[in-house]
């Protein structure tokens, strides 16, 4: 689609199950695998097999996997130049998290999730946590453009913070109801995978295209 290379890479296993380790190592990980490291070495790989547009990657993910594409925003921001968040959330919204240049980011997320509170709990950061560091580091409006549709019974809530640095925005769609699920209910004909990608794919390294 549009001559992207698409890239399903594997987490380690531990205990029969994927993981990915979205923290520092040594921070709040799963196990030792070094996930960001293994992210920063297979795009090497790629850019040496494929003619890669380095300003052009993005990164992706649902539950646990959101928050390594979150955790690529973070740490490794050279190599991301926008990513998505589907049912998961961003561990580090402090001074650690530290990206070098404006990155579009898109959430989605269920007001029911029970895996990862939508509001947070004792463990986990809650959506408004990442809406707010992304808004602040990409320097975009504070009060969002608000839109809603309804598909299957539920309610979908779009927030878009717009004209950041670059013209980079921020968008949230907040799923009334939703559970901890990669959403298959249509925004304005759109699912989160076409969500996601439309999204994406509207900014490069520096900002907006």
């Amino acid at each position: 689609r549009d001559g992207s290379i698409v890239v399903y890479p594997q987490g380690t296993r531990m205990e029969g199950s994927p993981h990915w380790n979205a923290a520092l190592p040594g921070g709040d990980n799963k196990s030792d695998a070094d996930d960001l490291g293994f992210v920063r070495e297979l795009l090497s790989r790629i850019d040496g097999d494929y003619p890669l547009d380095r300003e052009r990657v993005y990164a992706s993910g649902y539950s646990n996997g959101g928050m390594m594409a979150a955790a690529l925003a973070c740490y490794e921001s050279d190599l991301v130049a926008s990513v998505g968040i589907v049912s998961g959330i961003q561990i580090d919204t402090g001074s650690i998290c530290a990206p070098t240049h404006p990155t579009g980011v898109i959430t989605l997320h269920g007001t029911e999730d029970g895996v990862l509170p939508y509001n947070g709990n004792a463990e986990t950061t809650a959506q408004e946590d990442t809406i707010d560091f992304w808004v602040t580091h990409n320097q975009t409006d504070t009060s969002p453009s608000e839109a809603s549709d309804s598909d299957r019974s539920v309610t979908i809530e779009q927030l878009v913070y717009s004209n950041g640095t670059n013209g980079t925005s921020v968008e949230h769609y907040r799923y009334v109801g939703g559970d901890h699920v990669w959403f298959d209910e249509e925004f304005q004909g759109a699912n989160a995978s076409d969500l996601v990608w439309d999204f994406t794919h509207r900014h490069d390294i520096n900002g907006a295209r």
